[in-house]
């Protein structure tokens, strides 16, 4: 299984990639920005891991938004550290798409997001798969 994680934060992207790499059969690549969209042109991903808040002019629906116009098959799991209102009713907006399998709450168990992961990619329809 292929994983792209889009993560700002150094800390939090070396975290994830250990981590789900530490499990077999996950392959993990990362990456701070809006290059996700370039990667993802390249490199075919089951499941797209991306912080909601990458930078002021960056979020994780943006890169959804890109991605997925040349990808309908793509997962993703978006994550935040913000509880707030504001976040919660962009991450329901983008769940009623198929392509948002799930979201999760900074801090989050590496357990909760391999099984978020393992849940996304099961929904996924490899390309070549497809025909």
């Amino acid at each position: 299984m292929r994983v792209l994680v889009v993560e700002d934060d150094p800390g939090i992207r070396e975290f994830i990639e250990q981590g789900l790499s530490s499990y077999p059969g996950i392959s993990v690549d990362t990456v701070a920005d809006a290059a996700a969209v370039e990667m993802a042109k390249e490199t075919q991903y089951d499941v797209i891991v991306a912080d909601m808040h990458l930078s002021d002019e960056l979020d994780a629906l943006a890169i959804i938004h890109a991605v997925t116009a040349f990808d309908e098959k793509v997962r993703f799991i978006v994550m935040t550290g913000k509880k707030r209102l504001d976040v919660a009713t962009k991450l329901v907006k983008a769940l009623k798409g198929n392509q948002v399998a799930s979201f999760l709450f900074k801090p989050f168990e590496l357990e909760e997001l391999h099984i978020a992961v393992e849940r996304a990619a099961a929904d996924h329809v490899p390309a070549e798969t497809i025909g």
